[in-house]
């Protein structure tokens, strides 16, 4: 089975839609996780992102936003917690490709566990630290035939 880190920027997508691209295929990585064909992982950071989106930009209730928190894990389980040489990682990563320390820590974790990160974050995506989810899904099916 393979394994997947999942950012904020697509666990979004699992349960908002108006505004986002790539949902379907967002959805079909969670469809996919749940089928158990591969497992999606999230940072801890996950967590306090998407209850950041849902209630400040989105402005969920606070009520709707931890109910929401609570279903991410049960869908994906406890969140993984980076490793003090990951964070090492994603701080160099960080400088070296200008980006915010936060995205940069999906992509450490991702390298350290030597599976696809798999993002909407156009910096991430620019840097090739990342995949989109149209991205992996083109890959893989490529791979498949």
């Amino acid at each position: 089975m393979s394994a997947l880190i999942i950012d904020t920027s697509v666990v979004l997508k699992w349960f908002h839609s108006d505004g986002e691209s790539e949902v379907s295929e967002s959805r079909a990585l969670l469809a996919a996780h749940r089928d158990e064909i591969l497992t999606a992982h999230i940072l801890d950071l996950s967590l306090y992102e998407l209850g950041n989106v849902l209630l400040r930009a989105l402005r969920w209730s606070a009520r709707d936003t931890a109910d929401q928190l609570d279903d991410l894990l049960v869908l994906c389980g406890p969140p993984l917690v980076p490793a003090p040489s990951w964070r090492r990682d994603a701080a160099e990563l960080a400088a070296n490709h200008r980006l915010s320390f936060y995205d940069a820590t999906f992509a450490a974790t991702a390298r350290a566990m030597e599976c696809p990160l798999i993002s909407a974050d156009h910096k991430l995506l620019s840097a090739n630290l990342a995949e989109s989810p149209t991205q992996y899904a083109v890959r893989i099916t490529a791979t498949e035939t």
